[in-house]
C-alpha cells in the first residue's frame, strides 16, 4: 500500500508580504498619477480663469475706448469757439507708470501700470435736438418730439398732462433724464453756425409740468452771432469722463470687501495673495475726483497694465495720414507728439493687460532676471511664482479719426 500525502492549500508568509509590498507600490503609484494629475487640472483651471478674465476686461476697455469722444470732441482746444470752456476738454488723458506701487515688487517683475481717462457720451448712445435756451441762456429746453429723446426718456407730450393736474407724463422716465444730465458731468452744444460749446451741467428740471431744461453753470450769449436765435435746432449730449487705474483695494473704501473676512497683509504676502485690482470709475468733470458708488472692478490680480498709441503727424490737410507708434514714454513726454500736447492727432490705442493667478505655486519657481510676463514673483522670501496671461490688442478710435481736427 502506497502511504497517502496530505497537502495544505494556502500562500506562505513571504507570498503574502510579497503581494502586500506590490499592491502598495500599485496603489502609491495610483496615488501619485491621480494626484499630480488633480493638481495639473486644478492649475489648468486657475490658468484658464485668469485667461477668461484678461478677455472679459478687454473686452470693456474695448468699448470704452472705441467710444471715446463720441459726442464730444478730440480736443476743445481745436473746435470752432467763441466762448472759452470753464476747462478744457480732451477725449484722452493719459498718465505713465503712474500706479506702479500698486502693483506688487513690480520693478522686481519688471511691470507696470499705467492710468487712462476717457471723455465722451458713455451714458447713451444718443445726441439730443435743443428746442429753444431759456431767456438767461443758462439752460436748454429739449426737444421732446425726436427719437432719441423718446427712446432714452420715454414719450413726453402736452397731451399726456390731465387738465389741471400736475402729474408726470405718461411714459415719462425723469429720473432717467436726470441721471444722464447729472451735474457731475459737461454738455457739449452744437449749433448751426458751427460753433461749439462745453458747459457745466448744474441741474435738470424734469418734472411733467414744463419741458424738460437742463441747466448749465455758465451761460451761452444770446443773441450775438454765436447763437443766432434761441439756439433752435442745436445738437447736445452729455459728456461724462471715465477713468481706469489700478489700485491696492485695502487703500480703497468701496474695495475692501475684495479682501475676504480675517485676511492679513501678512498672510497674503505669504501665499503670494496680494491683490491688485483694475477698476473703472467715473471722474467729477468739475473737480477731478472720484464720483461716490461709481467704481466698479475690472480684473483683480492684475500683473501688468500699459498703453502704447498711435498718432498721426500729418499737420497738412488734404495730404496721407503720417502714422507713428509711440511707446509710453513718448506718449507722456513728448512736447509736440504726446497726448497731452495733440490728443486730437491720436489714431488708435494698443493696450497690452496681464493678470496672474491668485496665489504662488510651489512648484513654478520665479527666474530672477528672466523675461518679464512669463511669471511673477509676489513673495520675495520664496522661489515660487503666479502664473501670467497676457492679451495685446489695438483698438481704433473712429470719433477722433472722424473728426481730423488739425494741426
Amino acid at each position: 500500500m502506497h502511504g497517502r500525502v496530505s497537502r495544505e492549500a494556502g500562500f506562505t508568509l513571504l507570498e503574502l508580504m510579497v503581494a502586500l509590498v506590490a499592491g502598495l507600490v500599485a496603489i502609491l503609484a495610483v496615488y501619485y498619477v491621480s494626484s499630480a494629475s488633480a493638481r495639473h487640472f486644478h492649475e489648468q483651471q486657475r490658468v484658464a480663469q485668469t485667461q477668461t478674465s484678461v478677455r472679459m476686461a478687454m473686452q470693456q476697455l474695448r468699448r470704452d475706448i472705441g467710444r471715446t469722444a463720441l459726442f464730444g470732441t478730440p480736443n476743445s482746444e481745436r473746435e470752432t469757439r467763441c466762448i472759452t470752456p470753464p476747462r478744457p476738454v480732451q477725449a484722452i488723458v493719459f498718465q505713465n507708470d503712474v500706479d506702479n506701487a500698486a502693483l506688487p515688487r513690480a520693478a522686481a517683475n519688471g511691470v507696470s501700470a499705467d492710468r487712462l481717462r476717457l471723455t465722451g457720451n458713455f451714458v447713451t448712445s444718443d445726441v439730443y435736438f435743443v428746442s429753444t435756451l431759456a431767456g438767461s441762456g443758462t439752460g436748454a429746453y429739449l426737444q421732446t418730439q425726436w427719437q432719441g429723446f423718446r427712446r432714452d426718456f420715454g414719450n413726453w407730450t402736452a397731451a399726456n398732462l390731465p387738465i389741471g393736474a400736475p402729474t408726470m407724463p405718461t411714459g415719462y422716465n425723469a429720473a432717467a433724464l436726470s441721471d444722464v444730465f447729472s451735474a457731475d458731468r459737461m454738455v457739449h452744444i452744437q449749433n448751426v453756425q458751427g460753433y461749439h460749446f462745453f458747459l457745466d451741467i448744474q441741474n435738470v428740471t424734469a418734472n411733467g409740468t414744463t419741458p424738460p431744461l437742463v441747466n448749465f453753470r455758465q451761460s451761452l450769449p444770446i443773441g450775438g452771432t454765436c447763437v443766432g436765435g434761441l439756439a433752435d435746432g442745436a445738437l447736445i449730449a452729455p459728456i461724462s469722463t471715465v477713468e481706469y487705474a489700478v489700485v491696492n483695494p485695502r487703500t480703497d473704501a468701496e474695495l475692501v470687501d475684495l479682501l475676504g473676512v480675517g485676511s492679513t497683509a501678512a498672510l497674503e504676502q505669504a501665499t503670494g495673495r496680494v491683490n491688485s485690482v483694475l477698476v473703472r470709475r467715473e471722474i467729477n468733470m468739475r473737480d477731478g475726483s472720484t464720483i461716490a458708488g461709481t467704481t466698479r472692478v475690472v480684473l483683480e490680480y492684475v500683473a501688468d497694465l500699459n498703453y502704447e498709441f498711435v498718432f498721426d503727424d500729418q499737420t497738412a490737410p488734404g495730404n496721407a495720414p503720417n502714422l507713428v507708434r509711440r511707446d509710453g514714454a513718448q506718449s507722456a513726454n513728448l512736447l509736440n507728439g504726446s497726448v497731452a500736447a495733440v490728443p486730437h492727432r491720436v489714431r488708435s490705442v494698443i493696450v497690452r493687460l496681464s493678470a496672474r493667478t491668485a496665489g504662488e505655486e510651489p512648484g513654478f519657481p520665479f527666474v530672477a532676471g528672466g523675461p518679464a510676463l512669463t511669471r511673477y514673483d509676489v513673495d520675495g522670501r520664496t522661489d515660487a511664482a503666479a502664473r501670467i496671461r497676457t492679451l495685446e490688442t489695438e483698438i481704433f478710435l473712429p470719433n477722433l479719426a472722424g473728426r481730423n481736427l488739425r494741426p
